[in-house]
């Protein structure tokens, strides 16, 4: 299995964010209080993918299983379909299954082209079972409309003290335990996003690896002839 996909964050709580608000506000989304269209903004590699599909994991609760709510691409999504249709459909499948309110999740929001920005609008006028948890890198390209119907939030670079304790989890899950202070030791000089984070702890994880394979595998005996001198 792949490094990130392996200790991808399975809860929020897993995901390391700068903002106690922006956690706050997104538990609040998980636990179904707020159910404003939400828009996750910011610069790449803050969690925002992440961030919003488990929002609409723990919002369905002991109702979600795989396939009610896969995400999707913008661009993806738009040269497949010209509706909101599979949205439509995706809401009422969760509905079928318990949940009170649909939730759908659409990667790279800017990526529709203006006229299917217009009819997603459209689509959230018309439609009030459901909401929609959508990100972008890029929130001077969303239509200004329709960026009045979701919540914006800014999600940003953790600090490099903020990331520590994530550095501390994944080192113990790969059986190499270290302290916050070591961790923050290690981080020391470290800028970027999480994806460069998980690249920095996989090269870490192989180089403590060869280190510690190196400290305790014994050294070769001597052959017999090495030891006598002439091997007699």
């Amino acid at each position: 299995m792949k490094f990130d996909k392996k200790h991808r964050p399975q809860t929020l709580n897993d995901v390391i964010f700068a903002d106690v608000d922006v956690k706050q506000t997104l538990n609040e989304y998980a636990n179904n209080q707020r159910d404003k269209h939400l828009l996750l903004y910011g610069p790449k590699g803050t969690g925002k993918s992440v961030s919003a599909q488990l929002v609409l994991k723990e919002r369905m609760g002991v109702n979600w299983q795989a396939g009610l709510g896969d995400p999707w691409n913008a661009a993806a999504y738009q040269a497949k379909y010209d509706s909101f249709e599979p949205a439509l459909k995706q809401w009422n499948l969760q509905h079928s299954m318990g949940s009170d309110m649909g939730c759908s999740v659409f990667d790279e929001l800017d990526q529709f082209t203006l006229p299917m920005q217009h009819k997603l609008r459209a689509f959230i006028d018309q439609c009030e079972i459901g909401t929609i948890i959508a990100t972008t890198n890029n929130l001077h390209l969303i239509d200004g409309p329709l960026k009045d119907r979701f919540r914006p939030l800014f999600v940003e670079y953790p600090s490099v003290e903020q990331w520590v304790p994530r550095v501390v989890s994944v080192m113990e899950a790969e059986s190499i335990p270290i302290t916050a202070a070591q961790a923050a030791g290690l981080l020391k000089g470290f800028e970027g996003s999480g994806r460069k984070l998980d690249d920095w702890m996989e090269d870490l994880v192989f180089r403590l690896k060869r280190f510690m394979t190196q400290v305790t595998t014994p050294p070769t005996q001597p052959c017999a002839q090495t030891i006598n001198g002439s091997g007699k």
